[in-house]
């Protein structure tokens, strides 16, 4: 399937935003981020990612945790340009680290980098907050123009670009025949690539919502490699 979409910054690109519930989060279905919530909070992000020096080549380091700092912070990568590697090591040479308070410490980082701790705030006065920053941030959409071909996420088996990413969400969105109506519940780490393309990138592009660990009801669509309440299912391995 061709998806109306070069780089990944397009999937929160203005015009998808909606008043439309866009990713689920907590116990019930009660919290939630409507698109055109989620499409701004993450070009705050990108605003925010720029001013601490993430740009192409320039790779933001993310904890491996589905929460949504993490899901904005991608995009928010995403629309400079920057990579994205998820669970980083912890001697790493990320230029910009996004993890919890109560985890942002546990990596070494080169003199320069900048660590943004969300489910703060953080005891460090040197470590940005989260949501305070991102919420007092520029609600514009970036006017980066990564390449397609740029890398896009590292991950332990190689460098993703955009390009691929987007084909492989194609691909998903058509093998499942997923559509608006669906919700998708990302049930596997995102640090393996099949679950950001099935459990992120593609529900995205077709405007279906996204579940986090921790809604309670079931979607129509699980990111898994175990059993799972949800009827149809995914690998990730089938999806990378």
């Amino acid at each position: 399937m061709d998806l109306d979409a070069d780089v990944l910054g397009d999937l929160v690109a203005r015009e998808r935003r909606t008043d439309e519930p866009l990713v689920r989060f907590g116990p019930g279905r009660a919290d939630f981020y409507t698109a055109h919530k989620f499409c701004t909070d993450a070009w705050k992000a990108a605003n925010l990612f720029r001013y601490d020096g993430a740009g192409p080549g320039r790779t933001v380091g993310i904890a491996d945790e589905p929460v949504p700092p993490v899901l904005l912070s991608t995009f928010g990568a995403a629309l400079l340009g920057a990579p994205v590697r998820f669970a980083p090591p912890a001697e790493s040479d990320v230029r910009v680290l996004v993890a919890s308070a109560a985890d942002i410490g546990d990596w070494t980082l080169p003199p320069g980098s900048k660590r943004i701790a969300y489910d703060g705030p953080p005891d460090d006065p040197a470590v940005a907050h989260f949501e305070r920053d991102v919420w007092s941030e520029n609600p514009t959409m970036p006017p980066d123009e990564p390449d397609p071909d740029a890398p896009a996420l590292l991950t332990a088996d190689g460098t993703h670009t955009h390009a691929d990413l987007l084909e492989r969400t194609g691909r998903v969105v058509a093998d499942l025949e997923l559509t608006a109506e669906d919700s998708v519940a990302v049930r596997a780490p995102l640090s393996d690539p099949g679950t950001v393309v099935a459990g992120l990138l593609a529900p995205l592009a077709v405007g279906a919502e996204v579940l986090l660990p921790g809604v309670e009801d079931a979607g129509s669509v699980a990111v898994t490699a175990e059993e799972a309440p949800e009827p149809r299912s995914i690998l990730p391995a089938d999806a990378r």
